[in-house]
């Protein structure tokens, strides 16, 4: 599998759980905002598949999980086998998705690879075009929101606050697709590394406004949390 990159402990990534986490590339979008944008495309600086398995296993006593993150983990042919490997571990594992390609996230939760996903949902789907910034239909996201919340694995959904792409009404509209949703995550928006130069100078949202898209939010789903602030709420 391509890895770019590996983070051997992370403690915020898997609800719960301490987790590796696997970077992949190359990435369906072309998300202007992405803070990982040397992701986005095929990037050749890889990893050896069999060292970070190695390492992965030799941290098994004091990790639980792994998470596969992007880029975008499905485009990776290898993905089930690698996914695999990490549950003979007995660890768990969570795949981080842009939702895009259903039929490539059904196969590894029917064949019981994926213990957790965690889906962006980039804005509602009026906006989803300009958000991804690449020609997408966005009727292939409202699948993949369908089919997540009732494939019995655990999930959560989560949007980045990027002002101009999502708004008070695009989270109303986003609320409408996941309604009773265990988990959203609201994540604010860093503009310091991004894939479009010009999205540098947008500046997040105050951290009051996000407070505010929480509240609305906790209406529709069970919890509602604020990352990537000073603390998460």
């Amino acid at each position: 599998m391509r890895i770019n990159g590996f983070l051997g402990v992370s403690l915020i990534d898997f609800p719960g759980k301490i987790c590796s986490i696997v970077y992949t590339s190359p990435c369906n979008f072309r998300c202007p905002f992405c803070h990982n944008p040397s992701l986005v495309k095929m990037n050749f600086e890889t990893l050896s598949e069999d060292d970070i398995l190695a390492d992965i296993y030799d941290r098994r006593e004091f990790i639980d999980a792994v998470a596969v993150t992007g880029g975008e983990p499905v485009m990776q042919p290898d993905l089930p086998a690698f996914l695999l490997k990490i549950k003979e571990m007995g660890l768990l594992t969570k795949l981080d998705t842009n939702g895009y390609e259903t039929d490539k996230i059904r196969p590894l939760v029917e064949k019981g690879f994926v213990d957790y996903i965690a889906m962006d949902i980039k804005t509602s789907p009026g906006m989803y075009v300009k958000a991804a910034g690449t020609e997408i239909d966005p009727e292939r996201i409202k699948k993949s929101v369908n089919y997540i919340m009732n494939c019995g694995v655990d999930y959560e959904f989560r949007t980045t606050a990027v002002p101009g792409l999502v708004t008070e009404e695009d989270l109303k509209k986003i609320a409408h697709l996941i309604e009773g949703a265990p988990l959203y995550v609201i994540q604010q928006y860093e503009n310091e590394m991004t894939l479009e130069p010009s999205y540098k100078k947008i500046s997040p949202y105050p951290e009051k406004q996000l407070d505010e898209f929480a509240d609305m939010m906790r209406q529709h789903v069970k919890t509602v949390k604020i990352a990537n602030t000073r603390v998460m709420a």
